[in-house]
């Protein structure tokens, strides 16, 4: 049995979005991964060409980090600060490279985006593909042409982002919240635990030790 990763909705809840200002697109990661937000640079770099002001660009999880075209200043993550750091994005994404390693991530950040009720943008890496129904609850992309349009097409329509984030909330709520778990995963455990019943063909030692 697979058991996702959950996020608790009673913590993570959506904020009331700002109407003015930039639009603010977010990361949020840690040192040992900043090297996949680099990934969404190119497609960032056209955004901040395109919309000038019009929008902003936050790091979150390396202080560390400067990327001057950008006007990015990374900040460091605390756990004290992490929700309202978050809060503050109005689109947050998720880019990996196809890899391995990439294809085993679990899809944290995103899921976080989406608990906040942040339309998240994300790479169809993994079970990235499996959280995100494009166009509905946040949008896939691949290319450096795919990111520009994803993007763009939320930074334009701030109805679309509003109706992408209630829709996602909605999938964290109900397929990757603690809430939606906890009796599955008691149920999953307590049948690891119980006695296979009459015709059990374990030893009775083994039957004893998982009856105790």
């Amino acid at each position: 049995m697979i058991v996702p990763t959950t996020i608790d909705t009673e913590e993570y809840k959506p904020v009331e979005r700002k109407g003015e200002g930039p639009v603010t697109i977010g990361w949020s990661g840690s040192i040992t991964t900043i090297q996949h937000f680099r990934y969404a640079i190119p497609a960032l770099k056209v955004i901040k060409a395109k919309y000038g002001d019009r929008v902003a660009i936050r790091v979150v999880g390396d202080g560390s980090y400067r990327e001057p075209e950008l006007g990015v200043v990374g900040m460091p993550w605390r756990k004290d600060t992490e929700l309202q750091d978050l809060g503050g994005m109005d689109l947050g994404i998720m880019p990996l490279p196809d890899d391995e390693w990439a294809r085993g991530k679990c899809g944290l950040k995103g899921l976080q985006y989406m608990a906040l009720g942040i339309p998240a943008i994300m790479s169809p890496v993994g079970v990235n593909s499996e959280i995100i129904r494009d166009g509905v609850n946040g949008h896939l992309a691949t290319t450096t042409e795919e990111w520009v349009d994803r993007l763009s097409r939320l930074i334009d329509n701030t109805e679309a982002r509003r109706a992408m984030g209630i829709e996602a909330r909605r999938t964290v709520e109900e397929h990757y919240s603690v809430h939606a778990w906890r009796s599955r995963y008691l149920e999953h455990f307590n049948r690891l635990i119980e006695p296979h019943g009459p015709n059990d063909q374990r030893p009775e030692a083994d039957r004893a030790h998982a009856r105790a």
